[in-house]
């Protein structure tokens, strides 16, 4: 068996075999992996892990690397992280650190081999569920194979599987999906470590197809009882990050992203719920690309029926396709004077935005159910003065909006005190900061409280309260949603699939100008280097698709075989700055397959295909 077979993507049967089968929840009487469940172990994930870099929320981890891969890219490289315990074995970090003091690792089934890179040593791991139990110290890797020492090998130390269906367990690591469980992971597993793992300790890398990996994020980055259709989004947002990040951390370590929230939360096969199977599966190989690169698909919770320019958000300045929209249909809010900001935000419900809790479809039948779409909560005169710097004398006696979004969303708020002081707050992640519920304060759908100091969105509207002798007493704050507001909701995409859009209609919607299609690859040749062969899978849901090919003066020809038939592109063709040509009579409803072969000696180019 090569190489390449061991990362077959497992079909589809055999991937929702794999699923736990979830039991009753002892608190709240739901059966676990049910709607509600699955909902409410998404928002706990949030409140304790944070968003992830994938999301856009993490910008102390820098910028999202985008980068269009030079190579037809399958594999990607995984760091997983390890979870810390208590006294009794009980989780109390789900994801820590990603440097291992010892690594236990068994397989489900057939046979492994357990190889050392460094010497070519091979051991057979014949007898699944066997532990192999792993440290690292100046000597090299300890072994021992079910409590007895191996050796000691100079590593990494690869465990290739030669059955396809084969899962890996990571036995000293636990992943919270729907319960409690040992992970299990698809793929190989290696033991690396590179210049910036510390001393005596080591790397658990998953090596993974992409395919593989899209169903390991999906159901932890959205919520699994989301629409169809809002899933595939999710996978295609998802595919993209982890393409285009492909090396982001290999000058230092032996992966390419992690798995937590760091880069984008992948606990493998524990959280393959079929409906994230079936999501990655219809859109195998797809991604969102603007003018020919992936784009930094950023996405949040809700956005309570508008999104924002990234640029009011994020540094790095204005992107064309993260342009601030109207998340509804009807007529679009005006937010160019305070009273069309108040009869946007400042009310219970928004129905005709698509992430409204309330918002009712009749096929599946229901309300989209996000009680964060609008919220209120008070804050007294004492409250807010506790919030102030200690520099800031005096006791607050006005609170006023500035400066607002594109979203009508507050960007500058100006607090005056007694003593005349005046303290400004600006900007998205400041504002959501400052302006929180010190108490647990009802939601305005749902029976449920929002939690104490829980961070929602930044306000859209400030009311201030006086008393009988214009005394200020405090504000009542409106807004809408949860998160940074930038690029796809994920509740206004489940609003949009339940009101018939599809995932590429819902994608285009959120991302200004972007196609859907195949990852872009940028291939050339080297004098003497031999003509590549690149090929990829992709997902055409309607068997149309235009191939594009993008800059490619200086290349004598390209042949492109898509599925059983030849294309000849000719020097004079490819001269063109962007070539557009119609490939649907080539294209089956449904997984494709496209191999270039650029011919002669110099030139370069960037190609793929777009769906619709």
């Amino acid at each position: 068996m090569t190489f390449k077979s061991i990362f077959t993507h497992a079909v589809l049967l055999c991937a929702l075999a794999a699923v736990p089968v979830f039991s009753q929840d002892p608190e709240t009487k739901e059966p676990k992996g049910s709607d509600q469940q699955l909902e409410q172990e998404w928002i706990e994930q949030r409140m304790m892990l944070g968003e992830s870099h994938a999301s856009g929320a993490r910008p102390e981890f820098g910028p999202v690397i985008i980068g269009n891969p030079t190579q037809a890219y399958k594999i990607i490289r995984v760091g997983l992280s390890t979870t810390t315990f208590n006294s009794t074995g009980g989780v109390v970090t789900e994801i820590s650190s990603r440097h291992f003091s010892f690594a236990e690792i068994s397989h489900t089934v057939g046979l492994v081999y357990l190889k050392d890179r460094a010497s070519g040593t091979v051991i057979n791991l014949d007898v699944p569920g066997t532990i192999v139990r792993v440290t690292r110290d100046s000597d090299g890797y300890h072994v021992t194979i079910g409590g007895v020492e191996a050796g000691t090998f100079a590593g990494p130390l690869f465990f290739e599987p030669t059955d396809e269906t084969n899962q890996f367990r990571v036995e000293n690591i636990r992943r919270i999906y729907s319960g409690t469980f040992v992970p299990r992971y698809r793929g190989a597993i290696e033991l690396a470590h590179g210049s910036g793992t510390p001393a005596n300790t080591l790397n658990v890398v998953n090596v993974v197809e992409i395919e593989d990996y899209v169903p390991g994020v999906v159901a932890n980055e959205s919520i699994a009882s989301f629409h169809l259709e809002a899933l595939k989004a999710q996978a295609v947002a998802a595919r993209g990050y982890a393409i285009a990040n492909i090396g982001r951390f290999r000058a230092n370590f032996p992966y390419d992203i992690v798995d937590s929230t760091t880069s984008q939360v992948y606990r493998g096969v524990i959280s393959e719920h079929p409906r994230a199977v079936q999501a990655s599966e219809e859109t195998i190989g797809l991604v969102a690309s603007y003018e020919g690169d992936i784009i930094n698909a950023l996405y949040s919770s809700s956005m309570g029926g508008h999104t924002e320019n990234t640029e009011n958000i994020f540094t790095g300045g204005p992107r064309p396709y993260l342009r601030g929209i109207y998340d509804g249909d009807g007529t679009a809010p005006d937010f160019s004077s305070d009273a069309g900001v108040r009869a946007f935000w400042a009310r219970t419900t928004a129905p005709d935005s698509f992430d409204d809790c309330a918002r009712t479809a009749t096929t599946p039948t229901g309300t989209v159910g996000n009680t964060f779409s609008r919220w209120r909560f008070t804050l007294t005169a004492a409250q807010i003065r506790t919030k102030l710097p200690a520099s800031v004398t005096g006791n607050p006696v006005d609170v006023q909006i500035t400066q607002r979004m594109v979203s009508g969303r507050a960007s500058r708020v100006v607090i005056t005190t007694s003593t005349g002081m005046t303290h400004t707050i600006t900007g998205w992640d400041a504002l959501r900061a400052f302006f929180r519920p010190v108490l647990a304060t009802p939601r305005l759908c749902g029976t449920s409280n929002i939690a104490a100091n829980f961070t929602l969105n930044n306000p859209s509207v400030i009311d201030v309260t006086r008393d009988g002798s214009n005394n200020f007493t405090g504000v009542t704050v409106w807004g809408g949603g949860w998160g940074h507001n930038v690029g796809m909701s994920q509740y206004g995409a489940h609003g949009r699939a339940r009101a018939g859009q599809n995932f590429l209609q819902i994608l285009k919607a959120y991302y200004t100008g972007v196609d859907i299609g195949s990852y872009p690859i940028d291939i050339g040749r080297n004098p003497g280097s031999g003509p590549p062969t690149l090929r990829q899978e992709f997902y055409a849901p309607n068997a149309a698709g235009t191939l594009v090919v993008r800059g490619a003066s200086g290349m004598k020809k390209l042949v492109v075989h898509v599925n059983d038939y030849d294309i000849s592109l000719s020097a004079e063709q490819l001269s063109q700055p962007v070539l557009e040509v119609d490939i649907s009579q080539y294209l089956y409803a449904g997984l494709n397959v496209i191999q270039y072969n650029p011919v002669g000696r110099h030139g370069e180019a960037t190609v793929n295909v777009n769906v619709e």
